[in-house]
């Protein structure tokens, strides 16, 4: 190394130094930046992504969470008149809230009721307690305020076996493709920069060579 330095130092008093004075230390300061780059690159990509905390109450309407295969139901005035559906908030009881049995849908074997949002029925799984009489308690899952179908909800579990999610869904699938679009003008490899920028300054670094030696 020491060597090379002095050939470089000395041919600079008699004529202009050769190419490799110039492509060495360009080409190790490109290598360098380029194995640092890959290395951050590497570690960001090999980070771990925090999941989404659980959230501990299913929410309704546009915070609607699917439990199950059962989807949200869109409300629709003539639909609704047609299935004979009817809602009404739980009672509440020395054991707790209570709903009619009608309201309960056995959805594989767990017990399920929907809730009416402002522009959807929700289904929701529930736990149930005691009966009393045509009424069941509903220890978890309920709120006092929610709206709960008390008639129709058969006919809703069958519409929601087959028609698509509501709005959340359709606006998440939409946003979709605008994160794609965003992303893919950074894909670009880093070694393919570095190669690059090797090709430019070696070719700029030769026709400066070829112009001293002209002008010499």
């Amino acid at each position: 190394m020491r060597a090379a330095g002095f050939i470089c130092f000395s041919s600079r008093l008699r004529h202009p130094p050769p190419i490799h004075c110039f492509l060495r230390p360009l080409l190790l300061r490109i290598l360098q930046l380029a194995g640092s780059a890959s290395l951050a690159a590497t570690a960001l990509l090999a980070s771990p992504i925090a999941a989404p905390l659980a959230l501990a109450h299913v929410g309704h309407g546009d915070e609607f969470q699917q439990q199950g295969d059962a989807r949200q139901v869109r409300r629709n005035a003539e639909t609704d008149a047609l299935l004979g559906v009817a809602t009404a908030t739980p009672e509440e009881g020395p054991d707790g809230l209570s709903v009619p049995s009608t309201a309960l849908v056995d959805a594989n074997g767990k017990p399920l009721l929907f809730v009416q949002t402002q522009t959807t029925y929700d289904p929701v799984l529930v736990v149930t307690g005691s009966r009393q009489g045509d009424r069941v308690v509903i220890t978890e899952g309920l709120d006092p305020t929610d709206e709960v179908v008390i008639s129709g909800a058969l006919s809703l579990y069958a519409e929601s076996k087959k028609t698509p999610q509501a709005e959340p869904a359709a606006d998440n699938k939409a946003a979709a493709p605008q994160d794609s679009a965003t992303a893919s003008p950074s894909a670009l490899p880093i070694p393919a920069l570095a190669a690059g920028a090797v090709v430019v300054l070696t070719a700029g670094a030769i026709w400066l060579n070829r112009r001293r030696k002209t002008d010499a």
